[in-house]
């Protein structure tokens, strides 16, 4: 049994989808599975060399008028119900562990000119000013 390879592709629209994803994919060798998030997702392929290739032929190209990145997911697969990240101290895909003191890093937060909005909450979602 060979041993499948992870691919990253970040940079995605809001309008991508799975099949958009695997006709993009397509012709560079069998794909395992896709998994989508919001503006990234992870497509594992059959043989890391497939996964090479892709990742040479893809990266910087357009997938629906938007140039994406298309290079080697970092760190080791997760089954499929775990890709939101994981219960080991880490916050899910590259993130920073969550007993290490961010502040020690980068120091205080800063107000920046930059708001983030948010509508439509449920009236069961707690929401605080930071």
């Amino acid at each position: 049994m060979k041993m499948g390879t992870r691919v990253f592709v970040g940079g995605l629209t809001y309008r991508v989808r799975e099949r958009d994803i695997e006709k993009f994919f397509r012709k560079y060798g069998r794909i395992k599975e896709v998994a989508m998030k919001n503006g990234f997702a992870f497509v594992e392929f059959d043989d890391h060399r497939d996964a090479d290739d892709a990742i040479y032929e893809l990266n910087g190209r357009d997938l629906l008028g938007e140039k994406v990145s298309v290079e080697r997911a970092r760190g080791t697969p997760r089954g499929s119900d775990q890709w939101r990240g994981s219960m080991g101290g880490s916050r899910g895909y590259g993130g920073p562990p969550r007993n290490r003191d961010t502040r020690e890093k980068y120091g205080p937060p800063q107000r920046t000119r930059y708001r983030v909005y948010v509508d439509n909450l449920s009236s069961r979602v707690s929401w605080q000013e930071g």
